[in-house]
């Protein structure tokens, strides 16, 4: 209650922030804190924060994305209040802008060889929330599909390696049924704390994608090979919805699952039903957050 409360109140002098970040999820244990001292997106960004500014200081969070899960873009809301200089206590500074805080962040993890880089800091409203106030979240998630024996190593950690060839066409029809306004009950996974399943899918869109990847000029294997991306997008999620769906349209493309069967997956309004395996975390991009006015 304590930290929800001093969420809500910038001191005298204060400027809340948001900050758009990016990083690479295979060297952290999700975004969110945890408490074995595990590292943590959000675990590295507090430390650098509370190093740059000289006390303690937590952060909020707009997508708190698994263990494994990469962002281009996630966000994040701050409280930063300028310390007066040595002998002037009484005076009340001007906050800093935001370029400052963007270099002072990104020189401490740099430092700390972190996988974590910030792309932006805004200045916001007092009462402006980074995940109550985010309007649209956008989700890409990559398959490499159709390759035999080794895959390249620009590929590991970054893309879902799928040996069998994926009919396309039959994933764009998959992706339609799931579009729009259900109960996702079949795309949640246990442990989700969302009390409401109903979501609307605004987009989940299938498509291939030509990729210049290094390794295709050292390995003519990776040049046959079908990058499909997948991009999903509503204002939000349930846990592990969007690995769900995604697991649920490689299985039709692969011919696991008939597509006539989509529909009563769906309907079953039950994670069990979905008879396919979850797709792996590394996969997974957050594109963007994005919200009213920026």
């Amino acid at each position: 209650a304590g930290m929800a409360k001093r969420n809500n109140m910038v001191a005298a002098g204060g400027q809340r922030y948001l900050v758009v970040h990016e990083y690479a999820g295979q060297a952290y244990f999700g975004w969110q804190r945890q408490p074995e001292e595990l590292t943590t997106v959000q675990s590295v960004l507090e430390k650098a924060v509370s190093e740059f500014l000289g006390t303690e200081t937590f952060i909020y969070g707009s997508s708190r994305t698994d263990k494994g899960v990469h962002a281009l873009s996630n966000t994040f809301h701050v409280d930063i209040c300028r310390k007066p200089r040595l002998g002037r206590e009484q005076d009340v500074r001007e906050p800093y802008e935001p370029v400052q805080i963007e270099r002072a962040i990104n020189s401490r993890l740099r430092k700390a060889r972190e996988s974590v880089q910030v792309t932006k800091v805004i200045k916001v409203e007092p009462d402006f929330h980074a995940r109550f106030h985010a309007q649209r979240r956008t989700y890409f998630y990559r398959i490499a599909s159709g390759f035999n024996g080794h895959m390249s190593l620009f590929h590991k950690g970054q893309t879902w390696n799928v040996r069998q060839d994926l009919d396309i066409d039959l994933m764009k029809k998959a992706a339609k049924m799931l579009q729009g306004h259900h109960d996702f009950s079949t795309f949640r996974a246990a442990g989700c704390q969302q009390t409401d399943p109903v979501r609307t899918l605004k987009q989940l869109d299938v498509e291939l994608h030509q990729q210049n990847w290094p390794g295709r000029y050292f390995c003519d294997e990776v040049t046959r090979l079908q990058h499909i991306i997948i991009t999903a997008s509503a204002k939000s999620f349930l846990y592990h919805q969007v690995r769900l769906m995604v697991g649920l349209l490689k299985a039709v493309g692969a011919g696991e699952i008939p597509l006539d069967k989509v529909p009563e997956i769906i309907d079953a309004k039950d994670v069990t039903k979905l008879y396919t395996a979850m797709a792996p975390a590394h996969g997974l991009y957050l594109a963007s957050v994005e919200y009213d006015n920026f």
